[in-house]
């Protein structure tokens, strides 16, 4: 740090002076760099000053012509002129313009050394962090972390395209889809769930799986995670944020679906020893492809590190897919008096905005209200907390356990006797440990919507096609 010590931040006057002149005598190039810099991005005070003033003459009155004296005659109004330099500065500006043609380079130049003077900044928010006794290290970090992590992926909002530009790898993609040589989405592992969401997750997309406690939203994620992760041919790399249960939880969820040992049975103070050749060979399956599934078991993790750790598996881990259970656990960025479902909100929209920035699809859990499934199947206006949720999601899953329903109106024996009858003719099915889920399918933003059953099994906390045990 020593050597750095007097040197001048990386700055470049000379293009701030001629982007800003460029303007000035051809509003036309504003449009093409207003969405590339920030006033902060200047390292002359008064040039952040002038860009700010330039871009709220365009939007406070839109017709006018930006010259030398609309400007100063805005800036005056506004009592900003003299924090700009003045009309003497202003006048001198369009002396100071090589070619108004290159005004797209010369933001190009003012961008990169305001990056390079935030990178700057950065290490000494890491120098500081580290001397500060105060300071909670892992707080420390995740700034750091999240700061480094928006600097990375920081730029401008990209330019609009023709149309055209999308269609022809559009088309590529329907080739390769035609000929076998690329899914349609990411497989959940469920046909009868595949098929009505077009061939699986898409990327990009954030899916919202709800239900009432104990219906079994967990169950089903931690089903089509499995079935991604260590079942078929072609393995896909899942991260999975469970804020409400532990690691080892999962994990015995998972080895209880893998060796079809009863899971009642795994929690028993004493296991069977007829059982352990099974327990070891599932074991060692899924060891062998336990990098397929990464597991983040901090409880309330803030929405930050989620983020933040989204991004590592993704980007260092090759992560595919994104689970998070569930939203009403997530702790919000900023601060905490604000309504529950402005927070909420502020969630979701992020869980999108991450799903498109990674490029993955982005699966969270939600619960929906209580009253939900007591006389009814639950709908999207029963997601709790928000409307939002309902507005951002791209596909909206929402499980209904009409044996619930039904005990609620004192209908059981019918129900049970319904199972059984549907279970006959099954050796391995039991019906006290089986029940009929029925999946709605209540949104999908670019496809159809629909209904159907799949069967939970509660021995093992999971979930299987009904058509599978048909033999279909």
């Amino acid at each position: 740090m020593a050597e750095n010590a007097g040197r001048i931040p990386p700055n470049n006057k000379e293009a701030e002076s001629a982007l800003l002149g460029a303007v000035l005598l051809r509003n036309k190039v504003l449009d093409d760099v207003q969405a590339l810099l920030r006033p902060e991005d200047f390292y002359v005070r008064s040039n952040g000053i002038l860009w700010n003033g330039i871009l709220m003459l365009r939007n406070e009155k839109p017709g006018v012509t930006i010259d030398m004296v609309s400007l100063s005659t805005f800036l005056a109004g506004k009592g900003m002129l003299q924090d700009c330099g003045g009309v003497a500065y202003i006048s001198s500006l369009t002396n100071l313009v090589p070619a108004a043609a290159n005004a797209a380079y010369y933001a190009q130049i003012i961008k990169e050394c305001s990056r390079k003077r935030q990178l700057l900044e950065l290490s000494v928010l890491i120098g500081d962090s580290a001397f500060d006794e105060t300071q909670n290290v892992k707080a420390s970090i995740d700034v750091i972390d999240q700061k480094l992590s928006e600097l990375a992926t920081n730029s401008s909002t990209s330019n609009y395209s023709a149309s055209g530009s999308f269609l022809w790898p559009l088309i590529d993609d329907i080739h390769m889809r035609m000929d076998g040589r690329k899914a349609a989405g990411l497989s959940s592992g469920f046909r009868s769930l595949d098929r009505i969401l077009g061939g699986g997750f898409k990327k990009e997309e954030l899916i919202i799986l709800g239900a009432r406690p104990s219906v079994g939203k967990t169950a089903f994620a931690l089903s089509i995670a499995h079935n991604m992760a260590f079942r078929g041919n072609d393995h896909i790399k899942v991260g999975f944020f469970s804020l409400e249960m532990s690691g080892p939880s999962l994990m015995e969820r998972l080895l209880s679906r893998e060796s079809s040992i009863d899971s009642n049975i795994l929690r028993n103070n004493k296991v069977p020893e007829s059982l352990n050749d099974d327990i070891m060979k599932a074991s060692a399956r899924m060891y062998d492809l336990s990098e397929n599934l990464l597991i983040q078991d901090t409880p309330n993790i803030s929405l930050m590190e989620i983020r933040s750790q989204a991004r590592r598996m993704v980007n260092n881990d090759g992560v595919q897919i994104i689970f998070v259970d569930y939203i009403g656990l997530i702790t919000p960025d900023g601060s905490l008096s604000k309504p529950r479902h402005e927070q909420i909100s502020e969630i979701s929209r992020a869980l999108k905005s991450l799903a498109r920035e990674l490029h993955v699809p982005v699966i969270c859990l939600s619960q929906v209200n209580r009253d939900a499934g007591k006389d009814r199947a639950p709908m999207l206006s029963d997601l709790r907390e928000s409307g939002s949720i309902e507005q951002d999601a791209d596909v909206v899953l929402l499980l209904d356990d009409p044996s619930k329903r039904l005990d609620e109106n004192n209908k059981v024996k019918q129900y049970e006797e319904d199972a059984a009858a549907e279970a006959e003719g099954s050796a391995d099915l039991d019906p006290r440990n089986n029940r009929k889920i029925k999946v709605i399918v209540a949104k999908q933003r670019n496809g159809q919507t629909g209904a159907f059953d799949m069967l939970f099994r509660s021995c093992y906390v999971s979930f299987e096609d009904i058509e599978k045990r048909q033999g279909l």
